[in-house]
């Protein structure tokens, strides 16, 4: 055999046998990949309300994250929390996640009681909650065991068990049943100013709704700040007072407008605020006693898809009223909290707003980033949950059918 026809036959076997050693690295890590990606794509997608993660994400402080099995175990424990408020929707409040059983590995409090949630729930919702649950665990190779405690309210003791580890508790809830469930707003107005105000409001870690001035030094960078924080955040539009020598500022809505000027003063308001879900009005005294100029500044924001709480500024406010007529989500004001900027004022405004809640089952209120403000919230806040009262963003009470009874009257109307 010719010299040159043995080192190709001689090169081709050595190609060969290093491409076989590649082969056989590739191929596992490939197999490794595919699995994976299966289990990715098959793996359920359950999430709750937005609104709901967001509001719990406000109010609970940052943990570092979880590695290995017990990142595994949280991130089971979250899943099984989101099925519990979508199966419930609107007849739930999960008023606290569950967390991963520190005997399963998950860290945290060291306590039994850290891995418990507990949940408040309509009665029809309970077994809708239990059955969603059990659905869920049946796909996941888990199983639920459900207990009806005796005693009044009922309870129902849920626990998502691993059978594999002997059936080892992974996370639990009590679930009460209640009569009635209790929701409160708390929106914060004049934002956008500076940055100072917006940061000792996040460090509250409580769901305010962040209603932001447009036009202003710091309108984009609030606007960003309280959304990254899982905030709520709305447009704070200005609007045309009563009196002529008052200045509702850059970007407002003026008696006379016609429909084209309104839907020009409108986007460029939310270019300051991109991350504005709703609106409110600034002032608006006059405008918003306008129906022709409200229906106009309503039917733009059903075009963005933007919800409506009416401030109510002045007892003539048709805002609302044309906000329902446009079929948009709309809710409205019933409680100032410091029109006084004192501590005690303001104590006392969320004393009164509690019991109005109390009262109707829901309500919303409106305060300002004064100081004196931000100390009675820090107070008070942690108040509304141990009287089993749900603070919320304000689209849950726009967006609800629950609260559609209900309606403003004209008492607590003041002219701004």
């Amino acid at each position: 055999m010719p010299a040159r026809k043995r080192r190709t036959r001689s090169r081709r076997a050595r190609n060969s046998k290093r491409a076989r050693q590649i082969l056989r690295v590739l191929v596992p890590i490939a197999l490794l990949l595919a699995a994976g990606f299966y289990w990715r794509a098959s793996e359920p997608r359950h999430r709750s309300v937005k609104h709901k993660k967001e509001a719990a994400t406000a109010k609970t402080p940052e943990r570092a994250a979880p590695s290995g099995a017990a990142a595994g175990v949280a991130r089971i424990a979250e899943r099984y929390n989101d099925i519990v408020s979508e199966s419930g929707g609107s007849s739930v409040w999960l008023k606290r996640p569950a967390g991963a059983d520190p005997q399963n590995g998950a860290g945290g409090d060291s306590s039994a009681a850290s891995a418990h949630g507990e949940a408040l729930a309509l009665a029809p919702a309970v077994p809708a909650i239990v059955a969603g649950l059990k659905r869920q665990a049946a796909h996941d190779g888990l199983t639920v065991d459900a207990q009806a405690a005796r005693g009044s309210p009922p309870v129902v003791q849920v626990t998502l068990e691993q059978p594999s580890l002997g059936a080892r508790d992974i996370c639990a809830w009590r679930i009460r049943e209640v009569p009635r469930l209790y929701r409160a707003a708390i929106v914060i107005d004049d934002l956008g100013q500076d940055m100072q105000r917006t940061v000792a409001l996040l460090a509250l870690r409580y769901p305010l709704t962040f209603s932001v001035l447009p036009h202003l030094p710091a309108s984009r960078e609030t606007s960003a700040a309280a959304a990254h924080a899982g905030h709520e955040v709305i447009l704070h539009l200005p609007m045309q007072p009563m009196g002529s020598g008052i200045n509702p500022g850059q970007g407002a809505i003026l008696v006379g407008m016609d429909a084209p000027e309104v839907a020009r003063i409108v986007d460029s308001d939310l270019d300051f605020v991109p991350d504005a879900r709703g609106v409110n009005n600034h002032m608006g005294s006059r405008a918003t006693s306008d129906p022709a100029l409200m229906a106009a500044v309503m039917k733009e924001l059903a075009a963005r898809h933007l919800y409506f709480i009416d401030s109510r500024t002045a007892p003539s406010t048709v805002a609302y009223d044309a906000a329902r007529q446009a079929g948009i989500p709309a809710f409205y004001r019933s409680v100032f909290l410091d029109d006084t900027e004192t501590v005690d004022y303001t104590l006392a405004q969320l004393r009164s707003f509690r019991a109005l809640v109390e009262r109707q089952g829901a309500a919303l209120a409106i305060g300002h980033p004064h100081p004196t403000t931000i100390t009675a919230l820090a107070s008070f806040l942690p108040e509304f949950e141990s009287a089993d009262i749900e603070l919320v963003p304000a689209s849950q009470l726009a967006g609800q059918s629950e609260v559609a009874r209900l309606s403003p009257g004209a008492a607590n109307a003041a002219n701004r």
